[in-house]
């Protein structure tokens, strides 16, 4: 099974390739996240917890990029929101990303474009709601690193795209407990923090 579809990712990749020659246009891309990937980023444990949490995750933001033929820059931003919701303990998250992005792309009826991007601001926020105890804010340091990967499908005509693309973020950040008031049945694993989201993107562009 496992050598069946990497063979089809084999003949899909070597289509994709020749269906995409070298572009001669001038694009300038705008894409948007419609999807947030649904993935647990909570960092403490509620001991006395009965039930099994629920998830949410939303994001916003958008992405503009300039390509002059087959390379091209671009920026970033993305704010993901995630909460876990619990009987006693709710952990609301807030990542407001930003990046700037080097891409490449092929083609010009049907196009491909992927690249990466380096991480240039964070705002990272988190708050512990606790039904008996308030609400608090768990502070994080302001020294993240990170990075992004991303690619896109486009189709053109008549001197616009429609864009789909895909983007995964990796963050890494630390969380400062000093000033946090942590109840004693909420524990944590580490202070260290690795953060992946991803995003399904949709999108419009010109050509010139």
């Amino acid at each position: 099974m496992k050598v069946f579809c990497r063979s089809i990712l084999i003949f899909f990749s070597a289509v994709l390739f020749c269906a995409c020659g070298r572009s001669d246009l001038i694009r300038i891309r705008m894409l948007a996240p419609v999807i947030e990937a649904k993935k647990d980023h909570s960092i403490l444990t509620d001991t006395k917890e009965s039930s099994t949490p629920s998830y949410t995750n939303t994001s916003n933001g958008g992405s503009l990029y300039f390509l002059l033929k087959s390379i091209g820059l671009g920026y970033t931003t993305v704010t993901t929101k995630f909460e876990k919701t619990g009987t006693n303990l709710k952990e609301t998250t807030t990542l407001k990303t930003n990046f700037y992005d080097l891409a490449f792309g092929l083609g010009e009826n049907y196009s491909f474009m992927w690249g990466a991007g380096v991480l240039s601001g964070l705002e990272h926020e988190r708050y512990l709601e606790y039904t008996d105890k308030g609400k608090d804010q768990l502070w994080v340091n302001s020294d993240p690193v990170g990075h992004s990967l991303f690619f896109m499908l486009a189709h053109h005509g008549f001197g616009f795209e429609t864009l789909l693309g895909y983007r995964m973020n990796f963050i890494k950040t630390d969380v400062s407990y000093k000033d946090s008031i942590i109840p004693s049945d909420v524990s944590y694993e580490d202070t260290n923090i690795s953060i992946t989201t991803a995003q399904v993107q949709l999108g419009i562009g010109v050509t010139f």
